[in-house]
């Protein structure tokens, strides 16, 4: 039978998260008929598992390994039955019935290819919902030089939509994006070559390439707790650094690749430098495992 929205999770011992979210979504989501979609990246001693497969609503679909985000995606998909999708990761929490605004701005208006909301992070502050310009070796000396550049270009709404308008986007973030499933469909779908990171810029990308549009819904906002599924730092920037190399070299020429190496290296470690002549030791790690892990992946 077919539904209106399919709302599709990945989950890799999150079980606990995607049921806090479910929650909040059957609470706060009305005048929607949606389905319920977990695809399960082979889960081991997920304590919370059991009550997710108990839920009779939830449609649980068990691959036999971690595939990571994409490749789940795309089978949770192969079993949904929405004439919409709306992918939602384990960490984010409805807030009111933004699934709902989201479902009808997307309805009335066709040049809309992908649609995301706002996202407040687990403080209410605004993080990450977007980026208005894919990444390149401009974008990394932007993060390198403390997003001082783009701050001058886009104010305050880089990766934020402060205004009460919709903005169009290089990508929005795969924490939270809709689109009609016939638009995930003529894609193909994620990129299964990326296990985790850069998938929704590649997705975004492919369905901008079709002649619609990749847009901001301000008046929609959910709250991403961001990273708690991922709780060692340098795992995430490893996962990072490995799908920054695909989509580079996937979408660049490879002088590309190397020239965004040798600077973004040579500004991380400035950077690096600068943390730790102020004290800041943690962002001075990050920046450090950053900077190595770039040269490993040369």
């Amino acid at each position: 039978m077919q539904k209106e929205l399919s709302v599709i999770y990945v989950n890799y011992n999150t079980a606990d998260q995607i049921l806090d979210s479910v929650a909040s979504l059957r609470l706060n989501t009305t005048d929607v008929d949606y389905e319920i979609i977990v695809a399960d990246n082979n889960s081991q001693n997920d304590p919370a598992m059991e009550l997710l497969l108990a839920d009779k609503d939830i449609k649980v679909v068990k691959l036999d390994g971690n595939y990571g985000f994409g490749t789940a995606n795309n089978a949770g998909f192969h079993e949904c039955c929405g004439e919409y999708v709306f992918l939602m990761n384990p960490d984010t929490i409805c807030l009111d019935n933004s699934i709902k605004v989201l479902l009808d701005k997307l309805k009335e208006d066709e040049t809309i290819g992908v649609l995301g909301p706002n996202l407040i992070n687990s403080d209410g502050f605004p993080t990450h919902a977007f980026r208005r310009r894919g990444d390149g070796i401009m974008t990394e000396l932007n993060f390198a030089l403390f997003g001082l550049p783009y701050k001058l270009v886009y104010g305050e709404n880089f990766e934020y939509n402060h205004t009460n308008e919709q903005l169009d986007v290089a990508y929005v973030c795969g924490a939270a994006m809709m689109m009609r499933r016939e638009t995930f469909e003529k894609v193909g779908g994620f990129d299964e070559n990326f296990f985790m990171y850069y998938e929704d810029q590649d997705l975004c990308n492919r369905i901008r390439q079709t002649g619609v549009r990749i847009v901001n819904e301000p008046s929609a906002v959910i709250k991403h707790l961001e990273g708690t599924s991922i709780t060692v730092s340098e795992k995430r920037q490893d996962f990072i650094i490995q799908s920054r190399k695909k989509y580079f070299l996937k979408t660049m020429p490879k002088w590309h690749y190397s020239v965004a190496n040798i600077l973004t290296g040579m500004l991380l470690f400035a950077g690096e430098t600068v943390y730790k002549l102020c004290g800041k030791k943690e962002k001075a790690k990050v920046y450090s495992c950053r900077r190595k892990l770039i040269a490993k992946y040369e």
